[in-house]
């Protein structure tokens, strides 16, 4: 079996995000690619859950279809 390829973040800029106050922490090469595969799924449901976010059709043949396509600031308003 191959390395991950990363999907959404590249793989030079996950290093950045591992920085605890002033400490770097290191990522093993053998848990490298779990660690670039975990942050796929992640960034992967918090899309879903911003367009889960978006308002639907309620009535009729297009019940459940997305009114709009657009994120716009007040989806990110708490209920």
């Amino acid at each position: 079996m191959g390395a991950y390829t990363a999907k959404y973040i590249r793989v030079s800029k996950i290093k950045e995000l591992f920085i605890e106050g002033e400490t770097k922490i290191r990522i093993s090469g053998e848990a490298k690619d779990k660690v670039h595969e975990y942050i796929d799924e992640a960034v992967g449901a918090a899309v879903k859950e911003l367009i889960d976010k978006l308002p639907r059709k309620s009535k009729g043949s297009s019940k459940g279809e997305l009114k709009r396509i657009t994120i716009q600031l007040d989806d990110f308003k708490e209920d």
